[in-house]
């Protein structure tokens, strides 16, 4: 005869984070082949997961934070069977995210656009119109390039927005309205030229 005993665990992280930050975390458990440590929201199945490092690993270890603020757990996971030896509530906030630029720019010219977010590894700023849903981006400019940054305005006129986007989840963080204006062109030429002759065109 042989007697199965409940393996012990604890897990241990800040109460609060922001959201697609990284954090660190720290536990101590059987470390089995397979087991690992995880972030999911509160509500999650058992065997679900997110964020995760490998519980043979020395802790204290990094996980990226979810990209929807609410209740989320941190876990300590069996890797046969994915049970959850430990448990721990961690709150998931919003940042504080602004976003500073010209109300309207010409369509094709570069603007600079002040901003203060989390700047998390892959965040970024876009621009697209205002119709484009969430979590798809055009042109965009690392947040990684510092404040204020360079932006390029998209060939298009109307209305448009300026997204701050998460690198994990491309989830929009904070929005600005900017109008995009056509970029006036004109062409001044001769009428007609000798083949292989050189004209002058004038332009703006």
């Amino acid at each position: 005869p042989i007697v199965v005993v409940a393996a012990g665990a604890a897990i241990d992280g800040p109460d609060e984070i922001v959201l697609g930050s990284k954090f660190s975390v720290t536990w101590t458990g059987p470390n089995n082949k397979g087991d690992y440590i995880t972030i999911v929201p509160a509500d999650a199945l058992d065997a679900h997961y997110g964020s995760y490092v490998d519980a043979d690993k020395p802790p204290p270890q990094m996980l990226t934070a979810p990209t929807e603020a609410g209740a989320a757990e941190l876990g300590y996971v069996t890797g046969q069977g994915k049970k959850v030896l430990a448990r721990r509530a961690i709150q998931v906030r919003m940042a504080e995210v602004t976003l500073a630029a010209p109300d309207s720019a010409i369509a094709g010219t570069t603007i600079d656009v002040t901003w203060s977010g989390p700047n998390n590894a892959g965040d970024y700023i876009t621009v697209v119109a205002d119709s484009v849903p969430d979590g798809q981006y055009g042109n965009y400019t690392n947040t990684s390039t510092g404040s204020p940054l360079k932006l390029l305005v998209p060939i298009m006129s109307g209305d448009a927005e300026l997204r701050y986007m998460t690198g994990q989840g491309n989830t929009v963080l904070a929005r600005r309205p900017i109008k995009i204006a056509a970029a006036q062109v004109t062409l001044a030429a001769a009428e007609s030229a000798a083949v292989g002759s050189e004209i002058s065109i004038t332009w703006t």
